[in-house]
Parts: C-alpha cells; structure tokens; sequence
C-alpha cells in the first residue's frame, strides 16, 4: 500500500524532479530544505526513496548534489543521536527502508556524490541488518574514491557494541581492492586494539596476510630502485607510493595485533625498504613480537624526524623508551617531528625537507589553551635537483608547538614576534573575527573605506587599492594593495597604525591574509601574554 507523502517531502521531491531547471536562488532554497526530510515521518520515506529512485538517470549535477544534502541531513541526524545518546530510534530501519535504499544505492552511477552517504548512514546505524547491507554494498559497488570509503567507514571506529559478525570475516573479501584494502584492515586492528572483539578477525587468514605484505614489500622496493617504470607523472607515482605505504602500515599492525611469530620473516624484509614509515611500522611490530632487531631499529629510526612521534610512542609502549638518547626525546626534538611529519603530508610537500634548524624556542601563552606553552620556530629547507642537472632549493620557517603549520608566502626576513602573530592570527576563529570583499560592504561601512583610505592617502601611500575590510572584536581594518615611496606591497590600516609589507618576491610576498594574520595575531598575543609590571608599579599594587 502506498503511503501518501506529506507536504515537506513531496516539495523536497519536485525540487529533485526539477534540479537541472533551477535558478541559484531556488537551488540555495532548495538545499535549505533538504534537512525537511529528517522532520518527516519516517514511514513515509520508503515511499519517498521509491520516488526518487524512478527519477531519470544520469542525474542531472544539480539533482545529484541535493540528494546527496538529503541523505547527509540523515546522516547528520544519526550521528546526533549517537553523540547524544538521545532519539535513538532513527538509529533503526526496517527491511522495506533497507531495500529501497539498496536499489538507490546500486541505480547511481559511480560518479555520485550521494552514493557515499548511503554507506554512512549504514554505518551509524550500526545494526546487524543495516551493516550486513554496508558489507553487500562494498562488495557489490565499492566508491572508487578513498575519501568517500573513509568517511562511510568512520562511524565504525567508534566505541560501541557492533554485531561484529556482520562485518568479518566476509569484508576480507575485498583486500584485493587497492582503496578498501587498508581501510578494511584497519577497521580489523582498531576494533582488536580497544578489545571490541576477543581477537583479531584476520588471524585465520595470517598466512595471506602475510603474503600480501611479502608481495608488497617487492613492489615497494621496485618503485624505490625504478619508479620510471611504474608512473608515467609524478602525481601518479606520489599516489602509487601513498597506496602502497598505507596499506603495508595496516598490514604491519595487523600481524603484530594477530601475534604470530611466522611473520617475522616478512616483516624483516619490510626493514630493507628505504621508505621511513614504513620501516617504523615494521620495526614497531618486529618489537611487538620480541624480535631484538625490531626494538634495535626503533631506536635508531628516533634519529628521523619524520618516524620520531611514533618510534617515541612505540618505545613507550614496549617499555624501551630509555633506549632512546636524550636529544630526541626534549621538547624541541618532538616538536621538529611535528613540524616534519606536516610538511611530508601529500597534501604539503610529500617528503620530508632536506634541512631543518631551530630559529627561536619561547614559552607563551597561546589562543586556545591554558596556560603557558612550548612554542617553535624552524627554518626548513628543501634541496632539488632538476632533470638537467640544476640545483634548486626552497626555505621558510614554520611553526612547531601550538600548532604545525607553514605559509606559503616567505616569512624569513620577519621577526620572530611577527611570524608568531602570522600563525596566531591565522589559527584564530571566532564570530567577532571576520573579513569581507569590499564589494560586499553596505553603504555605511563603505564610508569606513573612505575614511581608512584616505588616512593611507595622508600617511604617504600611493595607488590604493581597498580589497577587504577585517572586523577584530569591533576594530575596522582596511586590507589594501599600496605602493610607498615606489615600491608595491600591501597595508593593513585602523585609525590608530598602519601596517605595511613590500613586495619582495613576485610569487612569494606576502598578501593580504599573511598581513592581516600578522595584525591579528600581534593583538592576541598581546592580549594573552601582557608585558610584566615593573618594579614600581608591582610595589603600588
């Protein structure tokens, strides 16, 4: 028997019916209204999903990124309810819901966006049923992208009760997949670690378990002695590489998590490779299962900036941390790991940088924490040499402590007060903290513009051209491009300083944001961390 649908979920439908023909204005309307379906009552959404599975395929672009704001306004719910621990009866679903999201689910093409919510959505329910279909799912229509199978797999690294059962052994069966495999496993070892499950779902599949780490440790050391042969860009061989590493990190942990001793061998080959991370993992787990060796290569890994956070941890861990010499266990060694490990990341640099040095330690306080802090600054450097031979190299200083971070732009000729405030106000947010184009500003703060602009004007400066306007805690300031005594840069401006930076690098000068994160980070700085009294002052109090 069809169930009619109420008024909300049948708009919600004919904006989906009419996604390509919207405006931008009804589109924005239409988003707005996609949270309509959790508001709904939720029998009517297998009639609803019913509906929308008969909409015309390929969606339309428009059509595909509503459904997916419907689905995620589920998901959302879900997740509420299991922060919350409130309503959690929209954390079930019946076989009929289950069914008719099933055949949306398989409809879509592999390209949309709303296929990964679905997972999600199985996911923080976390039933046996719903997670029987989670697994039928990813065995049957795998998203392609791994950022779509981290984000439907992620309510599953919670801790919770899960009908485990539902999920191993049978979702081993996609570790043939390369963007599953690793997630897979590392569902495995996370639910061991916490002693979800009594032990590891992998250990009566070691022995594949450990062929495929012997296999990959082939490939690995291949792509180290000939990468030309496997990747015709460097993007392609960077994601290759990335693929390859994450999943014999997993393998690694998992064998050690597993605990048996027949993979002492494979990891032992794992140690040859060249590739930092890797080793450590190999080590961690050699240590794990009291090879000598694997506890002898953790301490000297400590010497790598990149492994040192994690052979520190491991160290502790197997209670060997005094193994480690002194000058890679100080504040200042943990925090060049941090600042290394950021700067390998594939979304920063993708290695590690060929130099590193100390430019200033200070205890402060910082936005965002209690109490005084360790706080670093290291100048980094990079060495490359070209395919015909030439040299090149590039250096900045980042920050290491409250935060690991590096601009693009060249803070090298500031000073250390300075570089602090640029990352300061950059980490800054907060509602009183904001910034606008200049186009967008009413008529009332245009007339600030003119007034800002025109006390550039009397200070000097020349070819002003406003850009935006930043508002800290009720404190106007106008972001302008500016020339002073010939030379270009730019100027940050209140009534009462003016903040200039010239242009010295075409590509690597600072902007804007830099010289506005300057300026907010020097207030709070200063606000967090007042000049001590002096003498007389501290006897009059």
């Amino acid at each position: 028997m069809t169930v009619p649908l109420d008024d909300r979920l049948t708009a919600l439908l004919e904006d989906l019916r009419r996604g390509n023909e919207l405006e931008a204005q009804e589109l924005n309307r239409a988003h707005r209204r996609a949270a309509w379906v959790i508001e709904s009552p939720r029998e009517e959404w297998t009639e609803f999903f019913a509906e929308v599975c008969k909409l015309e395929l390929p969606l339309p672009a428009n059509t595909d990124r509503l459904l997916t704001s419907i689905l995620a306004s589920m998901v959302q719910q879900r997740r509420a309810s299991l922060a919350s621990g409130e309503k959690r009866d929209c954390l079930l679903a019946d076989a009929q819901l289950l069914a008719v999201l099933h055949q949306l689910y398989v409809q879509l093409p592999q390209r949309s966006g709303a296929k990964a919510p679905i997972l999600t959505w199985l996911a923080v329910g976390g039933t046996a049923e719903q997670l029987d279909l989670l697994v039928d799912l990813l065995l049957e229509d795998p998203p392609e992208d791994e950022q779509q199978i981290a984000l439907a797999l992620s309510p599953l690294f919670l801790k919770r009760k899960l009908p485990v059962e539902s999920l191993f052994p049978k979702l081993f069966a996609v570790i043939d997949k390369p963007q599953l495999a690793a997630a897979v496993i590392d569902l495995a070892n996370y639910l061991t670690r916490e002693k979800l499950i009594t032990e590891h779902p992998g250990k009566a599949m070691a022995v594949p378990l450990m062929e495929l780490l012997s296999s990959l440790a082939q490939s690995l050391a291949s792509l180290e002695e000939r990468p030309e042969d496997f990747a015709e860009t460097p993007q392609q061989l960077a994601r290759r590489v990335a693929h390859s590493v994450s999943l014999a990190v997993s393998l690694c942990d998992a064998l050690a998590l597993i605990g048996d001793e027949r993979a002492i061998g494979k990891l032992n080959q794992v140690l040859e490779l060249a590739h930092r991370r890797v080793r450590t993992e190999a080590a961690g787990a050699l240590a794990r299962l009291g090879d000598q060796r694997g506890k002898d290569t953790l301490v000297e890994l400590a010497a790598e900036p990149v492994a040192r956070l994690r052979v520190l941890t491991y160290a502790s861990e197997l209670k060997i941390a005094d193994k480690i010499p002194p000058q890679y266990r100080s504040p200042a060694a943990k925090a060049e790991s941090e600042l290394v490990i950021w700067l390998a990341e594939p979304t920063q640099f993708g290695v590690p940088p060929s130099q590193l040095e100390l430019v200033d330690h200070r205890q402060q306080h910082w936005p965002g924490y209690n109490g005084a802090i360790d706080c670093f600054l290291f100048r980094f450097t990079y060495r490359l040499t070209l395919e015909d031979g030439t040299q090149r190299s590039y250096s900045n200083v980042g920050i290491a402590g409250p935060l690991a971070h590096a601009f693009t732009a060249d803070l090298a000729d500031l000073p250390p007060d300075d570089i602090y405030a640029a990352f300061a106000g950059w980490q800054a947010e907060h509602e009183d903290i904001k910034q606008y184009e200049v186009s967008q500003l009413s008529k009332t703060e245009q007339l600030e513009v003119v007034r800002l602009e025109r006390r550039l004007h009397d200070a000097g400066y020349a070819e002003i051209q406003p850009l935006q306007m930043g508002y800290f805690f009720g404190e106007k300031a106008l972001l302008a491009q500016v020339q002073r005594d010939g030379a270009a840069g730019v100027a940050v401006a209140d009534f009462e300083d003016i903040l200039f930076y010239p242009v010295r690098q075409p590509r690597r000068s600072l902007g804007i944001e830099e010289a506005y994160s300057i300026y907010k980070g020097r207030k709070l700085l200063r606000a967090f961390n007042p000049p001590p009294a002096a003498p007389g002052d501290a006897a009059k109090t």
